[in-house]
């Protein structure tokens, strides 16, 4: 072991101290950094995220913030199901002006999660995802995993589609307490391509979690908020 080894190569130096000068004298070492956290339990699901502003500055100069929240909300109806839902809203800002938002309500089961899709407005725009495919994220999450979420089609209010949404998952190191759990959507919608992904912390209990970054593409500039 490493400590065992710096205690011995101390032990050789003092030792050789006190014969050639015929006394001892004190050390001091530093210990190992700690190992950032490699594992957690899985958050419980949908993960409810408080109002929280990130920021991003441009390749001009320009101070952009996203505002983002995820709240759980009543019961409603989603495709001929009885689901418990989640009130979600993202506004994004150029200089203090809003230049996106969207505005939408997650619909799915629970015990165990299941996702059934989402309604929603963006910038204006009503349509519908209905989830197509899904993957429980496992029970623990590890350092180096990776995978599906869910897939999903996106209609307009008259029912016709209009895109596609893919959602996979990685976990990555952050500090000897938390770990990340980064959430990627790639997706098009009205022919025009969609990508995101979210970054949250998740503590050593999988309790505590908290939105920490977003990657978020505006009018085909993809800006990084921190």
């Amino acid at each position: 072991m490493v400590l065992r080894r710096l205690i011995v190569h101390l032990s050789v130096v003092a030792a050789l101290a006190m014969t050639a000068c015929g006394g001892g004298g004190g050390s001091s070492y530093s210990p190992a950094p700690q190992q950032n956290l490699q594992s957690a339990p899985t958050p419980s699901q949908p993960m409810d995220v408080s109002s929280t502003t990130l920021t991003a500055t441009d390749s001009s100069g320009n101070t952009w913030t996203a505002t983002y929240s995820s709240t759980a909300c009543g019961m409603a109806m989603f495709n001929g199901q009885n689901a418990t839902t989640s009130a979600i809203a993202l506004t994004v800002s150029e200089n203090g002006a809003v230049v996106a938002s969207e505005d939408s309500t997650a619909y799915y089961l629970v015990n165990p999660y299941s996702p059934l899709g989402l309604s929603g407005t963006t910038s204006g725009t009503a349509w519908t995802a209905i989830i197509s495919g899904y993957t429980p994220l496992p029970s623990t999450l590890t350092v180096g995993a990776s995978g599906s979420l869910e897939s999903a089609t996106y209609y307009n209010g008259m029912g016709t589609a209009i895109g596609s949404l893919t959602e996979t998952y990685t976990v990555t190191a952050n500090s000897p307490t938390t770990l990340f759990l980064n959430v990627d959507a790639v997706g098009t919608i009205n022919g025009v391509q969609e990508t995101e992904t979210l970054t949250y912390s998740v503590t050593s209990d999988g309790t505590g979690i908290a939105l920490v970054k977003a990657q978020i593409t505006v009018n085909g500039t993809t800006l990084t908020f921190t």
